[in-house]
């Protein structure tokens, strides 16, 4: 008899409810669990390929709750401003005492200088004087208009055709490494070995994941909908790039000043070695740089977070260019969680600044090798930190946890699904790496074509390469906020899939129903019963 619902109810897990309620601690009652759209089940139990059966049923999490509006992890919040805001200070006391015209009319007068150089006695001709400024704004201008409407386009482009698009970002992959293999054999044989081997692992490595690509097609789609419904993200994304823009050079000035007194250089020594408190000195403002840099950059991670959460429980707040869900998640993600981002970043920055202070460090017959162990370990630490970081500001932005409660939690989802093998599985980001490349190269071709086109640029040859050089940069740039806003989606749509199967049936039943169908062809042999917790509403922050 065919039912859509099947009743999970068994006298062990009756009792087991009974003991936590008595105890006081929220979890995950007996409950119906659909068939249909029950999303990726539990995993087989360790006694083999046998699933869970009624009687084992003890593994059960609580779906996140949407936490009332108050800051957390506070104290690294005060930290992160107290910093940025002496940094900041610095560079402004500077800049008040620098005579600004002074300096640009002596960067005139050595700008003339040169150009009367160039067209003196040694011949060299006015053709290779730098372009006016008609140039440069012709290139700028060109590049800021075709990468952000080729970025849209291609959003558009791996929407319709998602799985042939991952597909053939796999098999760029193997010819541009055969390529370079078959180039090598003969100039570096080792190198085309190497490079060899490394073609005929991604083969097989292809072998193995030919079966998932539909669904991470799938996730790639539901994220280019919340993308392309919520465009005004590339926005926040863009004023993060020049807050950091800003605040780098604000750094510069800052470091370069302090660094520049008498008390921060060792007077006994080497001139340019530095005294203990400048090296102290040197150090925080490294570690400035860093947990400026993470900041930022996971500002915008958890802003995507909480625009997908929207846009999965509730569509109507997530259907606009500036659509309350983007103006809202920005807004918490830099105020209300700005401390649980600063806490999760300032770790991976001191990692960060440790690893690059021991690969900086001067060789010796003792340390050498130590220190390059030492970092070496150091690099795959951080490496962990961000990825576990990755997944916790998804929890941040969709719910607003402090940093822990967010990493326990979604690490546990993950860990209780049996997903901490299908989370590694990360078809999409090559894919986005090569669309980023490729809009790069044809950003440039259009500054380049531009230059052709109009007469002035005909005598410019010389600064044709410039020109194509400057329009793949800022095609690279501006391509690369998209895809990063794309990537960071595509985490948050793994992670709700997860925690919440049947809501996404309920909001978006022809995404869903390709999303589940795509999970069972992806993996046939996990099996089991779904237990959704119940010990928390679900929502957005």
């Amino acid at each position: 008899m065919d039912t859509k619902y099947a009743v999970v109810q068994t006298a062990e897990a009756h009792a087991a409810l009974e003991t936590f309620v008595e105890e006081d601690i929220p979890v995950a009652a007996p409950v119906l669990v659909a068939s249909e759209f029950s999303g990726p089940p539990l995993p087989n139990n360790q006694k083999g390929s046998e699933p869970y059966t009624d009687d084992e049923i003890s593994i059960t999490w609580e779906k996140g709750e949407a936490q009332p509006a108050a800051f957390r992890d506070k104290w690294f919040a005060i930290a992160f401003a107290a910093q940025f805001v002496a940094v900041s200070t610095t560079a402004m006391v500077v800049a008040s005492t620098i005579s600004w015209a002074e300096l640009f009319s002596s960067t005139d007068s050595d700008s003339t200088t040169s150009n009367n150089d160039y067209g003196g006695d040694d011949g060299v001709s006015q053709e290779q004087a730098a372009p006016g400024i008609a140039f440069w704004l012709s290139i700028i201008g060109i590049s800021v208009l075709v990468a952000p409407a080729l970025s849209i386009f291609s959003l558009g482009l791996m929407s319709k055709n998602a799985i042939g698009m991952i597909t053939a970002s796999l098999w760029f992959s193997i010819i541009l490494s055969g390529l370079v293999a078959v180039f090598s054999i003969f100039v570096a044989p080792l190198v085309g070995i190497i490079y060899g081997i490394f073609t005929i692992c991604l083969v097989s490595y292809l072998k193995t994941v030919k079966h998932r690509i539909p669904y991470a097609a799938s996730n790639l789609k539901c994220s280019i909908s919340v993308l392309k419904s919520n465009l005004g993200l590339g926005l926040v994304a863009i004023g993060s790039m020049v807050g950091l823009l800003g605040y780098i050079l604000s750094w510069a000035v800052a470091f370069m000043f302090t660094m520049s007194l008498d008390v921060m250089k060792d007077n006994t020594g080497d001139e340019n070695d530095l005294s203990p408190l400048g090296g102290f000195v040197a150090c925080s403002f490294l570690l400035s740089f860093y947990w400026t840099h993470e900041v930022l950059r996971n500002i915008v991670r958890a802003t995507v977070s909480g625009v997908v959460g929207h846009w999965w429980f509730v569509p109507a707040e997530a259907a606009s260019f500036c659509s309350t869900a983007v103006m809202g998640s920005a807004t918490r993600a830099s105020s209300y969680s700005l401390g649980s981002i600063a806490f999760g970043s300032l770790i991976v920055a001191v990692l960060h600044l440790i690893r690059n202070t021991l690969h900086n460090a001067r060789n010796d017959r003792n340390g050498g090798i130590l220190r390059c162990i030492a970092a070496c370990i150091l690099a795959y630490i951080e490496a962990m930190v961000q990825y576990f970081n990755k997944w916790a500001y998804v929890y941040v932005g969709l719910y607003g946890y402090d940093y822990i409660e967010a990493g326990k939690r979604v690490m546990n989802l993950f860990k209780q699904r049996g997903w901490n093998v299908i989370i590694a599985d990360n078809l999409t980001n090559r894919l986005l790496g090569i669309m980023s490349l490729t809009i790069g190269i044809l950003t440039g071709l259009c500054t380049l074509l531009v230059t052709f086109m109009v007469e002035e640029f005909e005598s410019k040859q010389g600064w044709l390469g410039v020109g194509f050089f400057i329009g793949f940069v800022i095609g690279i740039v501006l391509s690369g906020i998209f895809m990063g806003l794309l990537s960071s989606a595509v985490d948050s749509v793994i992670v709700c899939f997860a925690e919440a199967p049947q809501e996404f049936n309920d909001t978006h039943p022809e995404l869903a129903q390709e999303m589940n169908q795509t999970w069972k062809d992806a993996w046939p042999d996990v099996v089991g019963t779904v237990i959704v917790g119940l010990g928390g509403g679900l929502g957005v922050v």
